[in-house]
């Protein structure tokens, strides 16, 4: 199937972690969170007017932060782990981090899949207030999956990334 979009990726639809439907983002989205590809300079004595080639020492990294705004109990222990007591009330695990795989489908249709997503939550957002609702702000870390596999692959509309 031929991709006929416009190649422009644009709004969050859903987005899962594992199998689980992670609820609802703040209007903010996903935002870049990753580091630029880091390179040593080499300098000859001989050439006065720059390097002579550049070595790569950290090949950066891909990651996405976003704010979770839908806070109940049953979703975030599927997602995170943690407790649901018997009052629906969610007590969060010692260490807020799961590795999964995520998939991010988008307004435009794209589904960008991550097969080995590292997601943590980072701290409390947007504080207690009535102009704005109390959030958890995640990290998701692009991770390079067992073997050979890509960090990431974008799929265009109408492609389901599971079908053979």
């Amino acid at each position: 199937m031929a991709d006929t979009s416009n190649g422009l990726i644009y709004g969050v639809g859903e987005v899962k972690f594992g199998t689980q439907s992670i609820g609802w983002i703040d209007q903010n989205g996903l935002q870049p969170a990753g580091s630029e590809p880091q390179y040593m300079e080499v300098y000859a004595a001989q050439v006065q007017d720059g390097p002579v080639d550049s070595i790569m020492t950290n090949p950066g990294s891909e990651a996405f932060t976003f704010n979770l705004i839908k806070l109940n109990a049953e979703a975030l222990v599927a997602i995170i782990g943690g407790e649901k007591g018997s009052k629906d009330e969610w007590t969060p695990p010692a260490v807020v981090s799961k590795v999964d795989k995520m998939d991010i489908k988008t307004v435009s249709g794209q589904t960008i899949r991550i097969p080995k997503a590292r997601l943590t939550k980072a701290n409390m957002q947007n504080g207690l207030n009535m102009s704005n609702v109390l959030a958890f702000k995640f990290r998701v870390d692009f991770m390079k999956p067992d073997g050979d596999g890509d960090r990431y692959t974008i799929y265009p509309p109408g492609v389901d990334p599971d079908s053979p």
